[in-house]
């Protein structure tokens, strides 16, 4: 099964974040994240034979964190705005904490053989952008200018997930396998 770690956002904040995706959305080519599924990927684990996804639950119980406070702010866009695959709200404040949680749970699955695809940084998807015109990409760096230094809110860390997804046509279907609670 496919599985991957993860911190959810805030009902709070997957309600403002929501605003943005349904603005993303109305461009042609850009497929926006559903709101149920906002969350921040610690770790992606990838495809797991069932016989072992025992083994990472376990390794996982481990990984021991206090609970810290996450700000989210600004846009980003994974490679760049000139080659845009990725819409994404950052971390301002709680980033050395969530850092410090993902390194942790990068260390714990190294011991099972995972390794982590690329360096963590901390942030939570939006959107994934598929095919799209230059004129359009313009239209659409233009409309997300007003967000680019925007305060979306403050959230809670008390917990992570390790999480199954499942592919469909209409999009990933998320399931929490075990929350872990911090502290």
């Amino acid at each position: 099964m496919r599985l991957f770690v993860a911190v959810d956002m805030s009902d709070e904040l997957r309600e403002r974040l929501n605003e943005l995706c349904q603005l993303v959305g109305k461009f042609k080519g850009v497929k926006p994240v559903e709101k149920e599924n906002i969350h921040i990927t610690l770790m992606f684990l990838g495809e797991v034979p069932d016989r072992r996804v025992e083994i990472v639950k376990e390794m996982l119980r481990d990984v021991k964190v206090e609970p810290f406070k996450l700000h989210l702010r600004g846009l980003g866009f994974f490679p760049s705005a000139g080659q845009i695959r990725v819409i994404w709200v950052g971390v301002e404040e709680g980033k050395d904490e969530i850092s410090k949680l993902a390194d942790l749970v990068g260390a714990s699955m190294k011991k099972l053989g995972f390794k982590r695809d690329k360096a963590f940084v901390a942030h939570a998807t939006i959107a994934r952008v598929k095919k799209i015109t230059a004129e359009d990409k313009r239209k659409l760096l233009q409309a997300l200018e007003p967000y680019m230094n925007e305060d979306f809110g403050w959230m809670d860390v008390r917990d992570f997930r390790l999480k199954k997804s499942t592919l469909t046509s209409k999009g990933p279907i998320y399931e929490d396998l075990e929350v872990y609670e911090l502290g």
